[in-house]
């Protein structure tokens, strides 16, 4: 595998694409154009090597953790730094005061409560879901309605809300976290590039629109559960909002590849 310093200057890949993306590689248009997914695949190119009790998995591993680790050095050494110089102990305790911070404000509890209000939803209405199947195959063979279309469409939606339900929390951690790191920044020139913490906000903004179109198209399906159905349309409402007020910026931060002409 050719190391991360040659992969890092190669024009084909867009950078820093995969800092703003859902990592959902299999709906990607832009994987080819991925450095992450190539190097992804280079190290874990089969179930074994992606298996965490096999070995092939820890030597993958260690071996980005040493090509990581050459790459940083490298970039300590242009810059002037010496990495041994960094007091650890305290900036470790500093990002562990900042993520108890981001954890307890109101935005991350939100979402961290949508992803359980999702499990709980679909634990609940199970047998609706297969109410819904045996009425699907009964149109199927009366030959009435659009019951594979149907049917794909709440595969899908079920996929979209399972994905997205968990990293909204995931993001909006790292843009809160991000967002306390940049309000510290004293250096004007980094003040002047996009906000990275804006990036991971709309990535989670980005998961609750599709979340709640999928949940839009679960009550069109399953309108006996609408009421419930509604309660997490509105819960995800009142977040999208929250979000949008303490990241303002957020729905114009421009990522690279996907809000860009290539």
């Amino acid at each position: 595998m050719k190391g991360l310093l040659s992969k890092a200057g190669n024009p084909a890949y867009i950078a820093g694409i995969y800092n703003y993306c859902d990592r959902w590689c299999e709906r990607c248009a832009f994987t080819r154009r991925c450095m992450v997914y190539t190097i992804d695949e280079e190290m874990f190119p089969d179930q074994e090597s992606r298996d965490i009790n096999n070995k092939k998995f820890w030597d993958a591993l260690h071996r980005i953790f040493a090509q990581t680790m050459n790459l940083l050095q490298k970039f300590a050494s242009e810059e002037g730094i010496d990495i041994n110089d960094v007091d650890v102990s305290a900036e470790e305790t500093r990002t562990r005061e900042r993520m108890k911070e981001a954890k307890n404000s109101p935005p991350a509890q939100a979402a961290r409560k949508y992803s359980i209000m999702a499990d709980t939803w679909f634990e609940q209405h199970a047998s609706l879901f297969e109410d819904k199947d045996i009425r699907l195959r009964n149109e199927v063979t009366l030959g009435i309605g659009t019951p594979k279309a149907d049917a794909a469409n709440i595969t899908d939606a079920v996929e979209v809300i399972h994905w997205y339900q968990d990293q909204i929390w995931v993001k909006l951690m790292r843009a809160l976290d991000m967002d306390d790191i940049e309000g510290d920044e004293l250096d004007e020139e980094m003040n002047e590039f996009p906000s990275d913490s804006d990036g991971s906000a709309k990535v989670a903004l980005i998961g609750i629109d599709r979340s709640i179109g999928a949940w839009g198209t679960i009550l069109i399906h399953c309108a006996e559960a609408g009421e419930s159905i509604m309660e997490i349309l509105i819960h995800l409402g009142r977040l999208r909002e929250e979000i949008e007020d303490r990241f303002p910026d957020a729905r114009r931060f421009v990522r690279p590849g996907f809000d860009q002409e290539i």
